[in-house]
């Protein structure tokens, strides 16, 4: 699996494939900080050969981090593995960019990995994109939900949400309104006891929606006509003016009117039968 992840990657180098591949999943050893921060040092100056030996065993004493911190974020409407496998490659990512200079590794690994998974739950995870401002908001008040529910031992209040957050009201109303955008719920679950999916319980009236097939049908047909020719149509199927109407109209008589239409209509049934045949 973490194989697939690299080759939807093209940007990740081969040496990061093998990093991950040949590094067996284990549980965190018990080290001390400075021996990781020691190692990565040297492997900065090492041969090709022992930097990828160091490396693989830095991943190897990690993962178990990298697996825990996704674990944070199971059950948020994405697949468990799929999250590992993004920490995973955050947890090279951060082998790859940490300097001894920066202090201790694993600090520098959790917010790294950290960020790496909140930023595919950002760019991958919505089934319906709302604006940046509005991810990011819904965050914030799923956080300042959480401290006056423990607090005052109810739902909040819009308004008590938007002060902690200082935010106006109606921001905070659409950001709540967006949050069925990252899970929508499913046209085919069951909304009442005897199994009815939501789907069969949403239903509308939209005469306009017969007209779709007819005018898909007839629009490219109508391309080649003569402005002559579609304004004719348009007075009698678009304003529903009568043959008379358009005959004082156009200054001509409504057996005129009448003759035009019957032809111009037959060769639309013409051309249309030509095109379904071909």
């Amino acid at each position: 699996m973490v194989r697939q992840l690299v080759e939807q990657k093209p940007a990740m180098d081969r040496d990061i494939e093998r990093v991950i591949v040949n590094s067996a999943p284990t549980q965190v050893a018990q080290i001390h900080p400075d021996d990781t921060a020691a190692q990565l040092q040297a492997a900065a100056a090492a041969s090709p050969v022992e930097r990828a030996r160091i490396e693989d065993e830095v991943v190897r004493r990690h993962l178990g981090l990298a697996r825990h911190l996704a674990g944070r974020y199971a059950g948020r409407g994405v697949d468990r593995d799929d999250l590992v496998q993004v920490a995973n490659f955050a947890l090279v990512k951060a082998i790859r960019g940490f300097h001894h200079d920066r202090g201790e590794f694993v600090p520098f690994a959790t917010v790294t990995i950290l960020g790496e998974i909140k930023k595919h739950f950002r760019d991958h995870c919505w089934s319906v994109r709302p604006p940046r401002r509005i991810q990011q908001m819904q965050a914030d008040i799923t956080a300042a939900s959480e401290r006056r529910l423990q607090n005052d031992s109810r739902t909040p209040l819009v308004a008590e949400i938007a002060h902690d957050i200082d935010a106006s009201e109606s921001d905070v109303r659409e950001a709540m309104a967006a949050r069925g955008c990252f899970s929508p719920t499913s046209l085919d679950q069951p909304m009442r006891e005897d199994g009815q999916p939501l789907g069969e319980t949403l239903r509308w009236d939209e005469p306009a929606y017969a007209f779709i097939d007819d005018w898909v049908t007839v629009g490219p047909l109508c391309q080649d006509l003569t402005d002559d020719e579609r304004e004719l149509l348009r007075l009698r199927f678009v304003e529903d003016r009568t043959q008379q109407e358009i005959a004082d109209l156009v200054g001509v008589s409504q057996m005129q009117v009448s003759r035009r239409l019957s032809k111009l209509l037959e060769q639309l049934r013409v051309r249309a039968s030509v095109d379904d045949a071909a």
